[in-house]
């Protein structure tokens, strides 16, 4: 535990931006690719399964946020989330990608998955053992930084959330009804 407390607040911050910009980064690139498999390859079953991993990654962030003030009362949910979010990671890459995707798309799910767990991992140790101890002392353009990744990562989510709907209005009330 005090070889935790003995790294910089700062460290930790720079690793889970970093990593979140470049899985944001990867993302992006494969809601790209998406966005052209959508109309021949993509099925309504895989769309709903992308669908569940956002839904389990939101409650899985959302989590690690909550781990700021409360570290060990939130620790079940960060961990059904993150298995809920794994298995549905699973299903999609062994059940849709294995056949369909080609070395580039494979290459971009490989660096979002270490950029995910880098990232995930880094907030998990800082905030349960620390509860993100520094993170108030951190300079501004930290705080930047973490805001443009954050409407970057929401934007993306948006789009891969609507993907496979005919309108605006449909992916809006499925998001309700969900």
């Amino acid at each position: 535990m005090g070889m935790i407390e003995n790294i910089s607040f700062e460290y930790w911050a720079f690793l889970i931006l970093t990593s979140a910009t470049i899985f944001s980064l990867l993302w992006g690139l494969d809601a790209v690719t998406h966005k052209r498999l959508v109309e021949i390859d993509i099925t309504d079953k895989e769309l709903q399964t992308h669908r569940n991993i956002l839904i389990a990654s939101g409650f899985m962030e959302l989590s690690l946020v909550i781990m700021y003030w409360w570290d060990i009362e939130v620790l079940p949910f960060f961990i059904a989330a993150l298995v809920v979010r794994l298995t549905h990671e699973f299903i999609d890459e062994l059940h849709f990608h294995t056949d369909r995707c080609t070395p580039y798309e494979s290459n971009l799910h490989l660096g979002m998955w270490i950029t995910v767990f880098i990232k995930t991992v880094s907030m998990f140790i800082w905030g349960f053992f620390t509860n993100y101890e520094g993170i108030d002392q951190l300079p501004f353009f930290y705080y930047v930084w973490g805001v443009v990744v954050l409407i970057v990562m929401a934007y993306i989510s948006f789009v891969e959330w609507k993907r496979g709907f005919s309108s605006f209005k449909d992916a809006l009330l499925a998001m309700i009804r969900h």
